[in-house]
Protein backbone atom coordinates (compact mmCIF):
# COMPACT_ATOMS: atom_id res chain seq x y z
CA UNK A 1 0.00 0.00 0.00
CA UNK A 2 1.08 3.48 -1.06
CA UNK A 3 1.04 6.67 1.25
CA UNK A 4 -1.72 7.95 -0.93
CA UNK A 5 -3.83 4.58 -0.78
CA UNK A 6 -4.25 5.32 2.85
CA UNK A 7 -7.61 5.95 4.37
CA UNK A 8 -7.89 8.65 6.48
CA UNK A 9 -8.45 5.63 9.93
CA UNK A 10 -5.19 4.35 8.94
CA UNK A 11 -3.60 7.79 9.07
CA UNK A 12 -5.43 8.38 12.77
CA UNK A 13 -3.93 5.08 13.54
CA UNK A 14 -0.65 6.14 12.69
CA UNK A 15 -0.52 9.12 14.59
CA UNK A 16 -2.15 7.19 17.72
CA UNK A 17 0.88 4.87 17.37
CA UNK A 18 3.42 7.62 17.50
CA UNK A 19 2.13 9.26 20.11
CA UNK A 20 2.29 6.37 22.30
CA UNK A 21 5.66 5.39 21.34
CA UNK A 22 6.58 9.37 21.66
CA UNK A 23 5.27 8.87 25.53
CA UNK A 24 6.86 5.43 25.43
CA UNK A 25 10.48 7.30 25.60
CA UNK A 26 9.43 8.79 28.94
CA UNK A 27 8.09 5.18 30.04
CA UNK A 28 11.42 3.87 28.38
CA UNK A 29 13.25 5.75 31.29
CA UNK A 30 11.70 5.34 34.13
CA UNK A 31 11.95 1.27 34.10
CA UNK A 32 15.41 1.89 33.85
CA UNK A 33 15.97 4.33 36.10
CA UNK A 34 14.38 2.50 38.80
CA UNK A 35 14.89 -0.87 38.30
CA UNK A 36 11.89 -2.44 36.46
CA UNK A 37 13.25 -3.40 33.40
CA UNK A 38 15.93 -5.18 35.76
CA UNK A 39 13.63 -6.75 38.03
CA UNK A 40 12.02 -8.83 34.64
CA UNK A 41 15.41 -9.81 33.86
CA UNK A 42 15.40 -13.46 33.41
CA UNK A 43 12.60 -13.77 36.22
CA UNK A 44 9.96 -15.34 34.30
CA UNK A 45 6.06 -14.53 34.10
CA UNK A 46 5.50 -12.03 37.30
CA UNK A 47 2.12 -10.08 38.61
CA UNK A 48 1.90 -6.55 39.41
CA UNK A 49 2.38 -7.39 43.05
CA UNK A 50 5.55 -9.11 42.98
CA UNK A 51 7.30 -6.30 40.75
CA UNK A 52 6.19 -3.60 43.31
CA UNK A 53 7.48 -5.51 45.78
CA UNK A 54 11.35 -5.98 43.81
CA UNK A 55 11.69 -2.38 42.87
CA UNK A 56 9.64 -1.14 46.00
CA UNK A 57 7.34 0.94 43.72
CA UNK A 58 3.99 1.92 44.01
CA UNK A 59 1.40 -0.84 42.96
CA UNK A 60 -0.65 1.39 40.87
CA UNK A 61 2.23 3.12 39.11
CA UNK A 62 3.86 -0.67 38.16
CA UNK A 63 0.65 -1.93 37.24
CA UNK A 64 0.21 0.90 34.08
CA UNK A 65 3.58 0.65 33.63
CA UNK A 66 3.82 -2.64 33.24
CA UNK A 67 0.24 -2.83 30.86
CA UNK A 68 1.67 0.34 28.96
CA UNK A 69 5.13 -2.00 28.20
CA UNK A 70 2.89 -5.00 26.72
CA UNK A 71 0.76 -2.94 24.58
CA UNK A 72 3.80 -1.37 23.02
CA UNK A 73 5.29 -5.34 22.68
CA UNK A 74 8.08 -5.02 24.92
CA UNK A 75 6.63 -7.33 27.19
CA UNK A 76 4.31 -10.69 27.82
CA UNK A 77 1.34 -11.20 29.36
CA UNK A 78 -0.72 -13.81 29.69
CA UNK A 79 -3.24 -13.97 33.07
CA UNK A 80 -2.16 -11.10 34.46
CA UNK A 81 1.46 -11.85 34.52
CA UNK A 82 4.13 -9.92 32.40
CA UNK A 83 7.14 -11.59 31.66
CA UNK A 84 10.61 -9.93 29.92
CA UNK A 85 11.64 -11.54 26.20
CA UNK A 86 15.12 -12.09 25.71
CA UNK A 87 15.92 -10.18 22.60
CA UNK A 88 14.23 -7.49 24.16
CA UNK A 89 16.20 -7.57 27.71
CA UNK A 90 19.42 -7.95 25.48
CA UNK A 91 18.50 -4.44 23.52
CA UNK A 92 17.41 -2.17 26.43
CA UNK A 93 19.85 -3.56 29.50
CA UNK A 94 23.16 -4.78 27.15
CA UNK A 95 22.73 -3.09 23.94
CA UNK A 96 23.01 0.41 23.88
CA UNK A 97 18.92 0.57 23.30
CA UNK A 98 18.00 1.33 27.22
CA UNK A 99 21.18 3.87 27.09
CA UNK A 100 19.81 5.30 23.78
CA UNK A 101 16.32 5.93 25.49
CA UNK A 102 17.48 7.16 28.51
CA UNK A 103 19.56 9.90 26.62
CA UNK A 104 16.70 10.85 24.61
CA UNK A 105 14.29 11.43 27.33
CA UNK A 106 16.93 13.94 28.62
CA UNK A 107 16.40 15.89 25.27
CA UNK A 108 13.17 16.06 25.07
CA UNK A 109 12.64 17.02 28.30
CA UNK A 110 15.01 20.00 27.48
CA UNK A 111 13.37 20.48 24.34
CA UNK A 112 9.92 20.48 25.24
CA UNK A 113 10.79 22.81 27.69
CA UNK A 114 12.35 25.38 25.42
CA UNK A 115 9.76 24.54 22.64
CA UNK A 116 7.85 28.26 22.70
CA UNK A 117 11.48 29.60 22.20
CA UNK A 118 12.48 27.16 19.39
CA UNK A 119 8.93 27.73 17.92
CA UNK A 120 9.84 31.42 17.49
CA UNK A 121 13.13 31.07 16.19
CA UNK A 122 11.47 28.50 13.28
CA UNK A 123 8.79 30.54 12.31
CA UNK A 124 11.26 33.85 11.49
CA UNK A 125 14.04 31.46 10.55
CA UNK A 126 16.30 32.17 12.79
CA UNK A 127 19.10 29.60 14.60
CA UNK A 128 18.73 28.36 17.76
CA UNK A 129 22.18 27.76 19.41
CA UNK A 130 23.75 25.22 21.55
CA UNK A 131 24.45 27.74 23.97
CA UNK A 132 20.36 28.76 24.17
CA UNK A 133 19.51 25.35 25.46
CA UNK A 134 19.97 24.18 29.19
CA UNK A 135 21.92 21.35 31.15
CA UNK A 136 19.21 18.85 30.68
CA UNK A 137 20.18 18.76 27.06
CA UNK A 138 23.55 19.00 26.98
CA UNK A 139 23.66 16.26 29.53
CA UNK A 140 21.39 14.58 26.73
CA UNK A 141 23.45 15.07 24.01
CA UNK A 142 26.29 13.61 25.98
CA UNK A 143 24.75 10.92 27.29
CA UNK A 144 23.98 9.96 23.40
CA UNK A 145 27.23 10.28 21.94
CA UNK A 146 28.49 8.16 25.38
CA UNK A 147 26.00 5.12 24.09
CA UNK A 148 26.73 5.32 20.52
CA UNK A 149 30.21 5.73 20.31
CA UNK A 150 32.75 3.82 22.40
CA UNK A 151 36.36 4.22 22.95
CA UNK A 152 36.97 0.50 20.82
CA UNK A 153 35.05 2.04 17.52
CA UNK A 154 37.17 5.30 18.09
CA UNK A 155 40.53 3.20 18.34
CA UNK A 156 39.59 1.01 15.22
CA UNK A 157 38.79 4.41 12.80
CA UNK A 158 42.10 5.66 14.12
CA UNK A 159 43.89 2.16 13.49
CA UNK A 160 42.58 2.33 10.30
CA UNK A 161 43.98 5.91 9.33
CA UNK A 162 47.76 4.63 7.88
CA UNK A 163 50.60 6.02 9.59
CA UNK A 164 48.20 8.12 12.30
CA UNK A 165 47.97 5.43 15.03
CA UNK A 166 52.11 5.44 15.17
CA UNK A 167 52.29 9.04 15.16
CA UNK A 168 50.00 9.01 18.34
CA UNK A 169 51.90 6.39 19.82
CA UNK A 170 54.91 8.65 19.31
CA UNK A 171 53.36 11.39 21.11
CA UNK A 172 51.49 13.04 18.46
CA UNK A 173 49.21 15.99 19.09
CA UNK A 174 45.27 15.53 18.26
CA UNK A 175 42.42 18.61 18.41
CA UNK A 176 38.89 17.13 18.33
CA UNK A 177 36.58 19.44 17.72
CA UNK A 178 32.97 20.30 18.90
CA UNK A 179 34.23 18.56 21.95
CA UNK A 180 30.74 19.16 24.08
CA UNK A 181 31.78 17.61 27.26
CA UNK A 182 34.13 15.51 26.42
CA UNK A 183 33.73 12.29 25.68
CA UNK A 184 35.04 11.48 22.43
CA UNK A 185 38.48 13.67 23.26
CA UNK A 186 39.19 11.43 26.62
CA UNK A 187 38.25 8.21 24.06
CA UNK A 188 41.22 8.94 21.80
CA UNK A 189 43.23 9.31 24.83
CA UNK A 190 42.50 6.15 26.41
CA UNK A 191 42.94 4.67 23.61
CA UNK A 192 46.46 5.93 23.10
CA UNK A 193 47.91 7.34 26.00
CA UNK A 194 51.01 8.62 24.65
CA UNK A 195 49.07 11.44 22.52
CA UNK A 196 48.70 14.78 23.65
CA UNK A 197 44.84 15.42 23.05
CA UNK A 198 43.05 18.67 23.12
CA UNK A 199 39.41 19.22 22.83
CA UNK A 200 37.63 22.05 21.45
CA UNK A 201 34.48 23.56 22.00
CA UNK A 202 33.52 27.29 21.25
CA UNK A 203 31.02 26.95 24.47
CA UNK A 204 32.23 27.71 27.98
CA UNK A 205 30.11 25.67 30.08
CA UNK A 206 30.87 22.48 28.13
CA UNK A 207 34.31 23.02 28.30
CA UNK A 208 34.20 23.78 32.26
CA UNK A 209 32.43 20.85 32.26
CA UNK A 210 34.98 18.45 29.99
CA UNK A 211 37.69 19.77 32.42
CA UNK A 212 36.05 18.54 35.71
CA UNK A 213 35.86 15.26 33.97
CA UNK A 214 39.32 15.16 32.87
CA UNK A 215 42.12 13.05 34.49
CA UNK A 216 44.93 15.30 33.50
CA UNK A 217 45.88 13.64 30.60
CA UNK A 218 43.63 15.79 28.37
CA UNK A 219 42.92 19.13 27.62
CA UNK A 220 40.22 21.01 27.36
CA UNK A 221 39.94 25.08 25.92
CA UNK A 222 37.37 27.28 24.61
CA UNK A 223 37.75 27.93 20.75
CA UNK A 224 36.11 27.97 17.61
CA UNK A 225 36.23 25.20 14.44
CA UNK A 226 38.06 27.84 12.75
CA UNK A 227 39.92 29.58 15.11
CA UNK A 228 41.54 26.60 17.38
CA UNK A 229 45.01 26.81 17.91
CA UNK A 230 47.63 24.91 16.98
CA UNK A 231 49.60 23.26 14.15
CA UNK A 232 51.42 20.02 13.08
CA UNK A 233 48.45 17.86 14.58
CA UNK A 234 49.32 13.60 13.37
CA UNK A 235 44.96 14.01 13.90
CA UNK A 236 41.76 16.30 13.80
CA UNK A 237 38.40 14.51 14.57
CA UNK A 238 35.15 16.13 14.27
CA UNK A 239 33.01 13.53 16.35
CA UNK A 240 29.54 13.88 15.38
CA UNK A 241 29.88 17.73 15.10
CA UNK A 242 30.89 19.16 11.54
CA UNK A 243 27.11 19.23 10.38
CA UNK A 244 26.20 22.00 13.37
CA UNK A 245 28.62 24.14 11.97
CA UNK A 246 27.78 27.35 10.35
CA UNK A 247 30.72 27.46 7.84
CA UNK A 248 31.68 23.76 7.82
CA UNK A 249 34.34 24.26 4.71
CA UNK A 250 36.01 26.99 6.33
CA UNK A 251 36.27 24.09 9.12
CA UNK A 252 37.33 21.75 7.19
CA UNK A 253 40.20 24.05 5.44
CA UNK A 254 41.37 25.57 8.81
CA UNK A 255 42.01 21.62 10.26
CA UNK A 256 43.74 21.00 6.77
CA UNK A 257 46.12 23.75 7.63
CA UNK A 258 46.64 22.70 10.97
CA UNK A 259 47.77 18.90 10.19
CA UNK A 260 51.10 17.57 9.92
CA UNK A 261 52.38 16.04 7.04
CA UNK A 262 51.10 12.73 6.52
CA UNK A 263 48.27 13.48 8.68
CA UNK A 264 44.27 13.17 8.68
CA UNK A 265 41.08 14.16 9.66
CA UNK A 266 38.43 11.63 11.31
CA UNK A 267 35.42 12.36 10.26
CA UNK A 268 31.95 10.38 12.45
CA UNK A 269 28.69 11.39 11.02
CA UNK A 270 25.14 9.91 11.24
CA UNK A 271 24.85 7.37 9.02
CA UNK A 272 22.98 9.03 6.33
CA UNK A 273 22.36 7.44 2.84
CA UNK A 274 23.90 8.23 -0.23
CA UNK A 275 20.36 9.90 -1.03
CA UNK A 276 17.32 11.34 0.40
CA UNK A 277 14.99 7.85 -0.99
CA UNK A 278 17.31 6.08 1.09
CA UNK A 279 16.25 7.54 4.13
CA UNK A 280 12.63 7.68 3.96
CA UNK A 281 12.47 4.83 6.80
CA UNK A 282 11.77 5.11 10.67
CA UNK A 283 15.62 5.45 11.28
CA UNK A 284 15.66 8.66 8.92
CA UNK A 285 12.51 9.84 9.84
CA UNK A 286 14.34 10.10 13.26
CA UNK A 287 17.58 11.63 12.24
CA UNK A 288 15.39 14.35 10.29
CA UNK A 289 13.40 15.59 13.30
CA UNK A 290 16.77 15.75 15.07
CA UNK A 291 18.31 17.73 12.23
CA UNK A 292 15.15 20.06 12.26
CA UNK A 293 15.20 20.55 16.07
CA UNK A 294 18.70 20.47 16.59
CA UNK A 295 21.26 20.52 14.24
CA UNK A 296 19.96 22.62 11.25
CA UNK A 297 19.06 25.60 14.03
CA UNK A 298 22.49 25.49 15.14
CA UNK A 299 23.93 25.76 12.39
CA UNK A 300 21.68 28.35 11.08
CA UNK A 301 22.73 30.49 14.18
CA UNK A 302 26.33 30.61 13.58
CA UNK A 303 25.16 32.40 10.01
CA UNK A 304 25.01 29.26 7.58
CA UNK A 305 22.83 29.84 4.86
CA UNK A 306 22.71 25.84 3.89
CA UNK A 307 22.99 23.85 6.60
CA UNK A 308 23.99 20.21 6.18
CA UNK A 309 22.20 19.12 8.21
CA UNK A 310 22.02 15.29 10.02
CA UNK A 311 22.04 13.34 7.34
CA UNK A 312 24.03 15.09 5.06
CA UNK A 313 25.54 11.64 3.63
CA UNK A 314 28.72 10.85 2.34
CA UNK A 315 28.35 12.33 -0.86
CA UNK A 316 27.94 15.86 0.25
CA UNK A 317 30.35 15.56 2.74
CA UNK A 318 32.77 14.53 0.00
CA UNK A 319 32.45 18.15 -1.73
CA UNK A 320 32.23 20.01 1.48
CA UNK A 321 36.03 18.17 2.03
CA UNK A 322 37.02 18.76 -1.57
CA UNK A 323 35.74 22.24 -1.38
CA UNK A 324 38.27 22.60 1.66
CA UNK A 325 40.95 21.42 -0.26
CA UNK A 326 41.31 17.74 0.67
CA UNK A 327 42.17 15.15 -2.29
CA UNK A 328 41.37 12.48 -0.77
CA UNK A 329 38.01 11.51 0.79
CA UNK A 330 37.62 7.97 2.40
CA UNK A 331 34.69 6.21 3.78
CA UNK A 332 36.41 3.43 6.63
CA UNK A 333 35.08 -0.21 7.25
CA UNK A 334 34.63 -0.05 10.88
CA UNK A 335 31.54 -1.83 12.65
CA UNK A 336 29.72 1.36 13.00
CA UNK A 337 26.04 0.65 12.48
CA UNK A 338 25.30 3.58 13.89
CA UNK A 339 27.78 6.10 12.12
CA UNK A 340 29.58 7.26 8.92
CA UNK A 341 33.39 7.34 9.33
CA UNK A 342 35.33 9.41 6.84
CA UNK A 343 38.76 9.95 6.47
CA UNK A 344 40.36 13.06 5.04
CA UNK A 345 43.72 13.80 3.51
CA UNK A 346 45.19 16.72 1.65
Amino acid sequence: MTTTERSPDQVMAQITTELGAGLGTFLTALGLRHGLWAALAGAGPLGVTEVAARTGLAEPYVREWLRSQAAAGYLDYDADTFSLPEAVEIAILHAPGGAIVDACAHLMASMGASFADFEKAFRGGAGFAWHQRDPEYWAGTDALTRSTIHTGLIAAAIEALPGVADALRAGGTVADIGCGYGAPTRMIAEAFPAARVTGYDYHDRSIAEARSRADGEVRFEVASASDFPGTGHALVTFVDSLHDLGDPVGALAHARRSLAPGGAVLLIEPPGGDHVTDNLNPAGRMFYAVSLLVCTPSALSQASTAPLGTLAGAPALREVAEAAGFRTVRRIGVDAPMNLVLELRP
